[in-house]
């Protein structure tokens, strides 16, 4: 991204990352939901995975590189109190509006949601990389008391993904009943 569009490395990252995946992610769907009954966990274990090791390699690009997600940087503004009043809400608005679009994006495209589910795992990346520029030794487990521990975070993190993985699993599988035109109630309640 950065020797091709080094202007928009920040989103062209994203994207180099993301769209290998879309049509594999689609047809190992596809084979999956024609051979067997409930092949949810199986997509939601590829996507979770996908998640770990994508947002992995955007915290050690970020780690090595501070300026080379520029446009994620900007988006890592978390105050760490998301308990509080307008902060909480608009966390929360931000959360539906981004799985909406992942369920959204995927219904209509297939696994598309992917792309978006990129994009997060570079922002939450790039926030994880900050966290441990900011940390020494056992403060990566502590914290301290300007700078939370990156463990902190797994938690809502951990609830947020899986929401948003959940979005493009369920996103893929309506795409694929309505491609295979599968609009039997027994469909769409599996």
């Amino acid at each position: 991204a950065n020797t091709l569009f080094p202007s928009e490395k920040s989103i062209m990252s994203v994207v180099f990352a993301s769209l290998p995946l879309v049509y594999p992610l689609i047809t190992k769907f596809m084979e999956d939901n024609k051979s067997s009954v409930n092949p949810y966990f199986e997509e939601f274990s590829i996507y979770s995975v996908l998640f770990v090791g994508q947002a992995t390699g955007f915290t050690l690009i970020s780690f090595f590189k501070p300026n080379a997600l520029t446009l994620q940087q900007e988006l890592t503004g978390i105050t760490g109190q998301f308990l509080g009043g307008e902060a909480f809400t608009e966390i929360l608005l931000n959360n539906l509006t981004v799985f909406t679009g992942i369920l959204a994006v995927s219904a209509i495209i297939g696994s598309a949601g992917v792309c978006i589910l990129v994009w997060n795992a570079s922002v939450l990346g790039n926030f994880i990389a900050s966290l441990i520029r900011r940390l020494e030794g056992f403060q990566l487990i502590t914290g301290t008391a300007k700078t939370a521990s990156p463990l902190a975070y797994v938690p809502h993190t951990t609830l947020e993904i899986s929401g948003f993985i959940l979005a493009g699993v369920t996103g893929s599988m309506i795409s694929i009943a309505v491609y295979r035109e599968h609009f039997n109630k027994q469909t769409w309640i599996n």
